[in-house]
């Protein structure tokens, strides 16, 4: 199994435990196709820019569908890992 089919996988069945991370997901996805600022594209968005809680965010990390990209005391930015995966399972799996 590739670690996109993994990805999307995963993505899936975190959308039917919790449905509330897809548009998460999918903010995520529109800030890295058009991000605001050169740092967030070369370093992630934060928590705010898609809408989802800091303790949301860590379980995407824990999950490996996203990574922390820039950490310090102040910030923490985020990106997708494999954002096609991503939206492949979001356009697949999304419960509306």
């Amino acid at each position: 199994m590739s670690e996109s089919t993994k990805i999307e996988d995963k993505v899936c069945r975190l959308l039917r435990e919790r449905p509330e991370y897809g548009e998460i997901l999918e903010n995520a996805i529109k800030i890295e196709e058009n991000p605001p600022n050169d740092f967030v594209r070369d370093y992630g968005w934060e928590w705010h820019h898609v809408g989802g809680h800091p303790g949301r965010l860590t379980k995407l990390v824990a999950e490996g569908i996203i990574k922390v990209v820039y950490k310090s005391r102040r910030y923490t930015n985020y990106k997708l890992i494999d954002r096609e995966a991503v939206k492949r399972a979001l356009e697949k799996c999304k419960i509306e």
